[in-house]
């Protein structure tokens, strides 16, 4: 694995046992969820801002960062015994304020044993409230996993 993926897989990694860097001070004190269990999966999910990545990290996965974009990460792991593994699903979902509706666009990353899904959100204003809604699909369940969660996301100076 070359240096720069592995500072990808890792920087993931990290992110998704992190509370959201994009999680405004003045909201309530209790952080939102990040982590969500349907049975032996558990979903992992995070939005952070773009210019959290090095220019050469996000230049090698074609991502464009600004003070005004967003990355929404998903990762999905399965319990087997004692230990968890990632899986592949399908992931879609939404992202919405007072008045747009964005579809948020997935991609999938295998970095060795990490699968991610990534999509990019770009924001109008310096501060946004924002309304998410993911659908995560997985071979071991017939229906997807509803995820809805709510995140202010605050443009950097």
């Amino acid at each position: 694995m070359t240096s720069t993926r592995y500072l990808l897989a890792l920087l993931f990694s990290l992110l998704t046992a992190l509370p959201t860097a994009a999680q405004s001070a003045d909201e309530a004190p209790a952080a939102t969820p990040t982590v969500k269990s349907f049975g032996s999966d558990t979903v992992h999910f995070n939005v952070l801002p773009t210019t959290f990545l090095t220019p050469q990290v996000a230049r090698s996965y074609g991502i464009v960062r600004g003070d005004n974009k967003f990355l929404v990460n998903v990762s999905v792991q399965q319990r087997s015994g004692d230990s968890n593994r990632a899986i592949r699903a399908k992931v879609s979902g939404t992202s919405s304020d007072l008045i747009h509706i964005t579809t948020l666009g997935f991609r999938e990353i295998i970095e060795q044993d990490a699968i991610y899904y990534i999509a990019e959100l770009e924001i109008d204003g310096k501060r946004e409230r924002r309304d998410f809604r993911l659908s995560v699909s997985t071979a071991t369940r017939n229906q997807p996993y509803d995820i809805q969660f709510v995140k202010t996301l605050h443009a950097e100076d």
